[in-house]
């Protein structure tokens, strides 16, 4: 009787439709598996062709020799191609069918990686390992019993929910551990942040003016530019996000990174700006003294001009005068690759940059280099590839008008 196939492993090849007389013509293993194709494949040591003229019918990976049990059936992964394996071909002995071990070979990658793949692959392992390590210690650090509140410095020897000081939310940390805490710390607090009355009173001093700018407009504004203009770059692709992501993006950085804390200003510059909708958001979240947005097509800052004025004469900021009295709102035409405008002085930074090209980031982090320590740079999708100068203390996957993306928080930690 015919043994049955093998239920686990990987079928390596499969000679179960060849006739007799074809099985039979094969002078050894190493013909048949060339006559699949696998001559490359697959390295098989004499020993394995002792057997003359075998009635081969299949070849199964079974697990590897060396670090596995030969029972385990876990399937064959790209990574173990060049692991020593075990090859099992069943045959006729004496007339009766059976399954017999024929010894070890040598599995070999079809499509090997090249050098700079491997290296690539051994670096990036590096640098998940240095992650893991700083996580642990940071970890390590929070257990610790004496804090310093990173939004105003004050010491608190006291676990608790928040400041005394200044209300920043519970995120201790040490003045040496400080970086290596954040990225933890933002896991453990970013569902816990969201004040709502910080909500309502920025959805209240914005009140309703983007309505009547949304994103079908402002995209048909954008395609007519880049048409007349001949502007086929994806740098030039429009996208926003929503002003519920900014809020809560917004809330973060103040309650768990210490950026933007009640009773200071600073500037807020947005690249890319498109008509400005988060420069003013921003205004309304934080008395910045400035807010600036950057945008290259010029028809959508004449748009973001109509619409910031449309603004300062509606009922959410006439009520609320006193509190945008000493903020200032300004677009401009510009190239943000080659303007300098947004380097000095600014305290938080936002980019969204999907679209961006390698060769625009690294522009970018060049002149970034220019920034004061200790102010926060956001990106969407793209991290700043700057990472002497910059660290970073949080990422996430945020929904975007177009779909999810990635976003990254950077801290400035070092002069040029």
């Amino acid at each position: 009787m015919t043994p049955p196939l093998p239920t686990r492993g990987f079928k390596l090849l499969d000679m179960s439709d060849q006739t007799t007389s074809q099985v039979q013509s094969f002078s050894n293993l190493s013909s048949a598996l060339e006559s699949q194709g696998l001559g490359e494949k697959a390295f098989v040591p004499p020993v394995c062709n002792a057997l003359n003229s075998p009635k081969v019918h299949g070849v199964y990976y079974l697990g590897d020799a060396r670090d596995r049990p030969m029972s385990s059936g876990e399937p064959w992964t790209e990574n173990e191609y060049g692991r020593l394996v075990m090859l099992t071909a069943r045959y006729d002995v004496t007339k009766a069918h059976r399954w017999k071990e024929i010894s070890y070979a040598l599995a070999v990658n079809p499509n090997p990686e090249s050098q700079e793949s491997r290296e690539k692959k051994e670096k990036d392992q590096k640098k998940l390992e240095e992650k893991n390590k700083d996580k642990k210690r940071a970890e390590d650090v929070i257990k610790e019993d004496c804090y310093y509140c990173h939004g105003c410095g004050e010491p608190n020897k006291i676990k608790k929910d928040s400041c005394d000081s200044c209300g920043t939310f519970n995120v201790l940390r040490s003045p040496e551990e400080c970086f290596q805490q954040l990225p933890v710390l933002y896991y453990k607090y970013k569902e816990k942040v969201n004040k709502l009355e910080d909500t309502v009173k920025l959805k209240g001093r914005i009140g309703t003016c983007f309505e009547q700018y949304g994103i079908p407009l402002v995209k048909e504004a954008s395609q007519r530019e880049r048409t007349e203009s001949k502007l086929g770059g994806e740098e030039w692709v429009y996208g926003e996000m929503s002003l519920e992501e900014f809020n809560l993006m917004l809330q973060r950085c103040r309650r768990i990174f210490g950026h933007m804390p009640q009773g200071q200003n600073g500037v807020f510059w947005d690249l890319g700006c498109g008509v400005g909708k988060l420069c003013v958001a921003a205004g309304c979240f934080h008395p910045f003294t400035q807010c600036w947005g950057g945008e290259g097509l010029r028809s959508l800052v004449q748009m973001g001009d109509k619409m910031i004025e449309d603004w300062r004469r509606s009922e959410a900021h006439t009520k609320d005068a006193e509190y945008f009295k000493d903020i200032m709102f300004r677009l401009v035409t510009c190239d943000i690759t080659e303007n300098d405008g947004w380097v000095d002085n600014t305290t938080v930074c936002f980019c969204h940059c999907t679209c961006f090209s390698d060769e625009m980031m690294d522009t970018i982090a060049e002149k970034a280099r220019g920034m004061n320590v200790g102010c926060l740079f956001i990106t969407i999708t793209k991290p700043l590839p700057d990472e002497k100068l910059w660290y970073k203390i949080g990422e996430d996957v945020i929904e975007m008008t177009w779909g999810k993306a990635k976003i990254f928080f950077h801290e400035k930690i070092a002069i040029r």
